[in-house]
């Protein structure tokens, strides 16, 4: 033992009492046969990229618009107010005498030409009966110049009957034109005095009112908003139009349960994306289920799955590796591992699809 321990000592001091330091390379290490490391096997599943925005659970809004135009005679709600289905909110100050007036001019006009035609039909019975007397004598005359007048007498009163005729049918079609205009005006007013009254169609609360009385209202533009707390709905950050089109599902996560939606129709026209309008500030999306576990209030996830691929080719995102174009796993080959030029398809961030460089079962290396 004294003697190893000399011979290294001489070694040392030879060394050392050289004039010059040389720096001695050290050796490249290899990495030991049987070393443990990470890897995972090349697996088939469905695959989806995934966008994820933050979403808020909100209530419906119901607006709700009168039929007809006019001003507001009563409001009976205010912002904040909880309603039932069928409760009465508001009404027009519309006047129900117009109707009656209408109702009674009709029937005035009614009588009037009933009236009327009586008397053009006793008219044209009296010329008749004049024809009948006419065709009497004629029938007596012995004298030809006498008969040939009463002749020319009963063809004049043949056409008069037909003329009387004519405007008696004339004076009906008239008497008619004139009916159902009244009758139209009749029936507008009617579907004014019934839209006049504004009602409730849920349970829910008042969030908004177009104003108060004496306030005028257009039909069809919003008067009232009822918030529907029973039918919830998701709100988020605007979501762009290409994004949703390249969408193949559409879901809502909420306390780790999914649900599928789908999104409201953007407000955005082309016309105004080509002249560089802003875009909205949200996006709606509606539960395709009519009953969810969504409480009015709440937060939850909305999640755009797209470029879906069935029974991919994937890996785990750490074991793709290279930057630029250029992108590789390493395959485990035994104590080996042989760098491999992969090309990538969706990704996830879990996951990632290998198109070409692999296949399945291959055993690919994973950084920790």
């Amino acid at each position: 033992m004294k003697k190893i321990v000399g011979v290294c000592m001489a070694a040392v001091l030879l060394l050392s009492g050289c004039g010059e330091t040389k720096t001695l390379k050290a050796p490249e290490l290899i990495q030991p046969v049987g070393v443990d490391m990470d890897t995972a096997e090349v697996i088939k599943m469905d695959l989806s990229g995934v966008t994820a925005f933050s979403a808020q659970i909100v209530p419906s809004v119901e607006e709700l618009s009168f039929l007809s135009s006019g001003s507001i005679g009563s409001l009976n709600v205010s912002v904040g107010d909880k309603v039932k289905k069928g409760q009465l909110l508001a009404t027009l100050s519309v006047s129900s005498a117009k109707i009656k007036d209408l109702r009674n001019e009709i029937k005035t006009l009614k009588a009037q030409n009933e009236d009327r035609n009586k008397q053009g039909q006793y008219d044209i019975e009296m010329l008749e009966e004049n024809i009948k007397e006419l065709r009497k004598q004629l029938s007596k005359e012995k004298e030809s110049s006498r008969i040939k007048r009463i002749k020319k007498q009963i063809e004049s009163a043949k056409m008069d009957v037909k003329i009387a005729e004519e405007k008696l049918q004339q004076q009906k079609e008239l008497q008619q034109l004139e009916i159902r205009q009244k009758e139209r005006e009749l029936t507008e007013k009617q579907k004014s005095t019934k839209g006049a009254k504004l009602y409730s169609p849920i349970n829910g609360e008042v969030i908004g009112t177009a104003g108060g009385s004496g306030y005028m209202v257009q039909g069809g533009d919003t008067a009232i908003q009822v918030a529907n707390m029973e039918r919830p709905r998701l709100k988020t950050a605007y979501v762009s139009s290409s994004l949703i089109a390249k969408a193949n599902r559409c879901i809502a996560v909420i306390d780790g349960k999914e649900y599928e939606i789908e999104i409201e129709e953007q407000q955005m026209s082309r016309e105004e994306i080509e002249r560089g309008s802003a875009p909205p500030e949200n996006s709606w999306f509606d539960f395709k289920e009519d009953h969810v576990l969504a409480e009015v209030g709440n937060s939850a996830a909305v999640e755009l799955h797209t470029d879906s691929v069935k029974d991919a080719l994937v890996v785990p995102v750490n074991a793709l590796l290279g930057s630029g174009e250029e992108k590789y796993v390493y395959l485990v080959e035994g104590d080996a591992k042989i760098k491999t030029v992969v090309t990538v398809g969706t990704q996830t961030d879990a996951y990632v699809q290998l198109v070409t460089g692999v296949k399945e079962g291959d055993v690919v290396y994973v950084e920790s």
